[in-house]
């Protein structure tokens, strides 16, 4: 049986951000070979709309994982370190368990 798991938004933006940094990085050592060697010439807006949208990607990233992170901190401990049982019993002090 094959599972399909959908990839969550934070692990997507991880990837993309990777993947934005890399080709950021291809890309200016191309352009600097390009430019000093006098083969390429800059084109700016071009440059500009691609730096933006790595900015975007990146901005949008770090957007995510602060709202988690604030969100988490506004949990109470038990529930933050999953102690509570999803019908809302504290699991540690929860209905005395009986042998026999």
């Amino acid at each position: 049986m094959i599972v399909q798991r959908r990839p969550d938004l934070e692990t997507l933006l991880r990837h993309l951000e990777i993947v934005g940094f890399a080709v950021l990085t291809a890309w200016s050592v191309v352009g600097l070979y390009g430019t000093l060697g006098g083969y390429l010439a800059v084109n700016r807006q071009a440059t500009l709309r691609f730096l933006l949208a790595i900015l975007v990607i990146v901005f949008a990233h770090d957007v995510l994982v602060h709202v988690r992170e604030r969100r988490l901190q506004q949990l109470p401990p038990d529930e933050r370190y999953g102690f509570v049982d999803r019908t809302g019993r504290d699991v540690a002090t929860g209905s005395p368990q009986t042998e026999g």
